[in-house]
């Protein structure tokens, strides 16, 4: 016979968390199953007819996590399972994510190409998987280099230092090479979807909404209930394949750890999606594995560090940023769709002139993936010639893309031309493939 417990438990951050309790918890004595709900705040326990599990059993073994718990009923859990709103809270975090989207939008940081200018946004990424090292994600990934290395420690007790190390190598050099693999899958996807600039400035606005909603919950302002996440059961097929006594596990095991569900990881993974590019997002996605890679190496100085007030500070931080860079996409998604979102009413204009009937503008598309001039002016009903200098890496503006006549077109590094025929009055922004640079052509 067995008995169902139910207990409310405090101090989960995300879907990574749940493969956390289920892993420990079963050990316990006289548990059969557990099941974990981060959305729900709850931990649902079947148990031994004859067994006492108590809270006290439960915090001695993931304590250290900073779980707690409480005994409650069914009914009870559900109408506890999401925390108190804060509006002071809400508002102050709201000031904070506004004035580091300013900074980030003034400073250039929110502009990814892959130059050795569009680098700053690469250590953005660097520096959020620091921060991911450092939290629950590494509790589970850190769970399962320590299982595998018990693994192999049964299987050959007297195994010499280069053939214990070897599994821990073989882990990271999989979660790198998987990471940077599977990212660049994740870029072509995005690629598959951008079907027009319409359909990819939706798409990109529907990552942004997932992006800006994962950040929140990593700065736990609003209730719990939102959780993207990849299906439970291939984070647990992935927690179970550490297991195997099989050599090649530890280098596969590391790739696969791209599907545990971790907010940071999946605010990445959207971020690289957004992108429309194997290679952008290949490079976002090692970037992110990089910056978990020193924890990861010292597993033990990792776990340790992943306590107290400093990682939910460090944590709030990253949240903010993942919250940035989904409202950056926000922008970059109004822009593909056509919204103008900035005013060009005063700015200054490139010079005109007349050439066998046609109006001639004349643009340069810098290595910063930016235009000069960003605003151009033309008179209606002439037709256009329009000569675009492009220099030798564009990033993201290797692709001028204007929405609303329709207009996708490749640039070439050095010289190109299009042609425009006679256009009605009006302002026609255009952009990038991905829509993180902007300009206006203006039609009077």
């Amino acid at each position: 016979m067995a008995k169902m417990l139910h207990f409310r438990v405090l101090g989960t951050k995300c879907a990574a968390c749940e493969i956390i309790l289920e892993r420990e918890l079963r050990h316990i004595r006289g548990v059969k199953k557990v099941n974990a709900s981060h959305e729900g705040g709850r931990v649902d326990l079947e148990v031994e007819d004859d067994a006492h599990v108590t809270v006290r059993d439960l915090e001695q073994r993931v304590g250290e996590h900073g779980y707690r718990f409480e005994m409650s009923d069914s009914r009870t859990l559900q109408l506890q399972n999401s925390t108190t709103l804060s509006w002071k809270r809400l508002g102050g975090t709201a000031v904070i994510v506004f004035a580091l989207y300013l900074v980030l939008k003034n400073t250039g940081l929110l502009t990814f190409s892959p130059t050795v200018e569009g680098s700053t946004s690469l250590g953005a990424v660097f520096l959020i998987g620091l921060v991911a090292a450092f939290s629950s994600c590494t509790a589970v990934v850190g769970g399962l280099i320590v299982a595998m290395s018990s693994t192999a420690a049964k299987a050959n007790a007297h195994a010499t230092f280069s053939e214990k190390i070897r599994p821990y190598v073989l882990f990271n050099v999989g979660r790198v090479a998987g990471f940077a693999a599977l990212g660049a899958l994740t870029g072509w996807i995005g690629s598959v979807l951008s079907l027009s600039s319409s359909m990819n400035g939706i798409l990109i606005l529907v990552i942004a909404v997932l992006m800006i909603g994962l950040g929140v919950n990593l700065l736990d302002v609003l209730p719990s209930g939102f959780s993207i996440r990849p299906p439970k059961f291939l984070s647990r097929r992935v927690v179970a394949l550490s297991e195997s006594r099989h050599p090649a596990v530890p280098f596969v095991l590391g790739a696969l750890t791209y599907f545990l569900p971790c907010g940071f990881t999946q605010s990445m993974q959207l971020y690289a999606l957004s992108t429309g590019s194997p290679s952008h997002a290949a490079l976002i996605m090692t970037a992110f594995a990089l910056g978990t890679l020193p924890a990861l190496l010292g597993i033990g100085a990792a776990t340790s560090a992943a306590k107290g007030k400093n990682l939910a500070y460090l944590t709030k931080v990253a949240g903010a940023v993942v919250v940035v860079l989904g409202i950056s996409n926000v922008q970059n998604g109004a822009t593909l769709l056509g919204w103008n979102t900035t005013s060009a009413a005063n700015a200054p204009t490139a010079e005109l002139f007349m050439e066998d009937g046609r109006q001639v503008l004349q643009m340069e598309v810098t290595s910063r993936a930016t235009y000069v001039p960003d605003v151009l002016s033309i008179v209606a009903g002439i037709p256009v010639k329009w000569e675009i200098e492009g220099a030798k890496s564009m990033g993201c503006a290797s692709t001028l893309v204007i929405p609303k006549l329709g207009v996708s077109t490749r640039l070439r590094p050095g010289y190109n031309e299009l042609a425009l025929g006679p256009l009605d009055p009006g302002v026609y922004p255009f952009t990038c493939s991905m829509g993180m640079t902007d300009g206006t052509l203006i039609v009077q």
